[in-house]
């Protein structure tokens, strides 16, 4: 058996998709630990954030304020605390856990969960001055199918729940 020509087909591939495989399998492991309540939450959390990003700057008393903050960096740091604001109220509004949830349903709720932060990735300009995936991944994820990604991630998501 010739083993190099495994290794080459790893080398052909892009670095992006070992960082998404990775995350999806560590949300994974937390799925099987913990239940599939973080991988829900941050499922629902990252396009809330999404959405409330893209209203701040016309909203009441910050919306002056954040209107002058341009940077990528800026919007990163808005963009987290929003995040977290989002994520710690998902996880409250919907933390379960059980014992029964199996390999099967983390494995979906780790690449639903994954799904859904590459797609919001995407979106947010401040995270893409962090990791600015290529040109396959954006093809995959993009404008095109991102709402058919985000469907089959909730759906996943709602099959999966602990």
């Amino acid at each position: 058996m010739d083993f190099s020509a495994w290794g080459a087909v790893f080398t052909q591939w892009p670095t992006d998709w070992f960082i998404i495989g990775g995350v999806a399998a560590l949300m994974a492991l937390d799925a099987m630990r913990s239940g599939s309540a973080r991988a829900a939450s941050l499922a629902l959390s990252l396009p809330v954030t999404l959405f409330l990003l893209e209203a701040l700057p016309e909203a009441m008393f910050v919306g002056s304020m954040v209107a002058g903050l341009t940077s990528p960096m800026e919007q990163l740091v808005i963009f987290v605390v929003l995040f977290v604001a989002a994520y710690l109220a998902a996880h409250r509004i919907i933390f379960t856990f059980s014992d029964g949830g199996g390999v099967v349903q983390a494995l979906i709720a780790g690449l639903a969960g994954a799904v859904v932060l590459i797609v919001v990735w995407l979106q947010v300009p401040g995270l893409q001055s962090i990791w600015h995936f290529g040109d396959q991944v954006q093809a995959v994820f993009g404008e095109a199918y991102r709402f058919w990604w985000l469907i089959a991630a909730y759906a996943g998501l709602a099959f999966v729940r602990s």
